[in-house]
């Protein structure tokens, strides 16, 4: 009997043991499967965070794009404004330079008139230097002219003296012949031919 209760205990702690095996065995596979579960949870978690964080990251993205889609907008209307202003800078330089061009034909007509009033003093004094010649030339002539009539009465006049002078002689010399012994005469003739 007693080794039958020994054996029966000895069973019994084997059992007990065997039970205390499984149910540790059973805690460990708890445990186990509950860290299993943490890890996954953890896993669960991080990925979460993960995903949170690229959210983050793609807000952020988006803000910083519409930050520069704002710049780039300012940017164009600030280029729109100074592509007015130059236009308007533009514009007045294109008028400044019409009314420049204006007092320039201005100036130049102006000039102009000055030469073509010049060139008009210029002939009224060619023509009257021009009359004056013609006039100092009219009077040369009539110098001149007076000169020749001088000259020529004056020859008429030396003319006459000597026609009277031969006349004078040619007298003489009748006169001489008459005088002349005839023998003598035909050599005065002579002499006179």
């Amino acid at each position: 009997n007693n080794e039958i209760h020994s054996l029966n205990k000895t069973t019994e702690l084997h059992s007990l043991n065997k039970n205390t095996e499984l149910h540790s065995m059973k805690k460990t596979t708890e445990l186990h499967s509950l860290n299993q579960n943490n890890e996954l949870h953890s896993l669960n978690k991080t990925t979460e965070l993960h995903s949170l964080n690229k959210i983050t990251e793609l807000h952020s993205l988006n803000k910083t794009t519409e930050l520069h889609s704002l710049n780039q907008i300012t940017e164009l209307h600030s280029l729109k404004e100074i592509t007015e202003n130059t236009v308007l800078h533009s514009l007045n330089k294109t008028t400044e330079l019409h009314s420049l061009n204006k007092n320039t034909e201005l100036h130049s007509m102006n000039q102009i008139t000055e030469l073509h009033s010049m060139n008009q003093i210029t002939e009224l004094h060619s023509m009257n230097r021009t009359t004056e010649h013609h006039t100092l030339n009219k009077t040369t002539e009539l110098n001149s002219l007076n000169k020749n009539t001088e000259l020529y009465s004056l020859n008429q006049i030396t003319k006459l003296h000597s026609l009277k002078e031969i006349t004078e002689l040619h007298s003489l010399n009748k006169t001489t012949e008459i005088l002349i012994e005839p023998e003598h005469r035909a050599t005065l003739t002579e002499l006179d031919h």
